[in-house]
């Protein structure tokens, strides 16, 4: 299981802006070795200016991490606990580093000892999720993720409970733990769709169907949503249920304006919704 590995890479780089870091580096397209370097070089110079701003070493730190030049940042994790001894976020560091070194027994310890004092700290509880998931023991590893995704506004934690509990044969599970994060959000479009392709997955039949049935009530384009339908009843092998809703979902598409059916996605939804309907390939006229 593969979770955030970097504590505040973007944030890092927004924070730097804010001190008037000028960074060629593209934030969109991540971090390479030379943009990592750059933006080393200029909180380094940004520390010379301020040397007893902690944060700062924090921020170098990272991203020393993130360079793995692991004597550096471990340097400047201790010169910040120097400065700031309460600055516990040098432990978190200091595990994500350990891990990355194949140093699991030492990261998990750091781990441990980082929620002991910070235990609704999303990213560590993930982070440690994953260690515990690997070491077999997936049941606390789901109690880490419980927590994450109750102490966090962000879907994917959530998400990545839902993928833990699928892993191991709890397909249901996780597609209740999915309805649940989205309704606390107030409805998450991204989790009911994940939570419809574990049912479909775990051949949750009547579960999907009535999933589905709520897409086709609400969401505008019935026509989408009704030819899922006729897809999941195939694959169940109910073929007359599954040629009406592909009838359905020609009638719907129908009422689908012209102008929008010109698009690359209609045509092809339209060219399944017309071999599903009639068996023969081709759009519907």
């Amino acid at each position: 299981m593969r979770f955030l590995t970097n504590i505040f890479p973007l944030v890092i780089l927004r924070q730097l802006i804010a001190l008037g870091v000028v960074l060629t580096c593209t934030l969109a397209t991540g971090f390479g070795h030379g943009d990592l370097q750059e933006a080393i070089d200029a909180v380094s110079k940004v520390i010379a200016q301020s040397p007893g701003d902690a944060e700062l070493y924090l921020r170098r730190g990272e991203l020393h991490r993130m360079h793995e030049e692991w004597a550096a940042a471990e340097a400047d994790y201790a010169q910040a606990r120097t400065i700031q001894p309460e600055m516990e976020v040098t432990t978190f560091g200091l595990a994500q580093m350990r891990l990355a070194q194949g140093r699991e027994k030492d990261g998990l310890k750091l781990l441990d000892d980082f929620l002991a004092k910070r235990p609704m700290h999303p990213e560590a509880r993930a982070l440690r999720a994953g260690v515990l998931e690997k070491r077999g023991d997936w049941k606390k590893a789901d109690g880490d993720l419980v927590a994450a995704a109750a102490s966090s506004p962000e879907p994917h934690y959530a998400t990545a409970r839902a993928q833990l509990l699928e892993r191991h044969g709890q397909a249901g599970a996780a597609a209740r733990c999915l309805d649940e994060a989205s309704a606390a959000r107030g409805g998450v479009p991204v989790l009911d769709q994940e939570a419809l392709e574990i049912e479909e997955r775990a051949g949750l039949t009547e579960a999907a169907l009535r999933r589905v049935e709520g897409f086709i009530a609400r969401e505008s384009r019935a026509d989408i949503w009704l030819a899922r339908k006729a897809q999941i009843l195939e694959k169940a092998g109910r073929a007359p249920e599954a040629r009406d809703a592909w009838q359905s979902a020609a009638a719907a598409f129908e009422k689908v304006p012209a102008d929008h059916r010109a698009s690359k996605a209609n045509r092809k939804l339209a060219g399944e919704i017309e071999t599903g309907r009639t068996g023969a390939p081709g759009p519907l006229p």
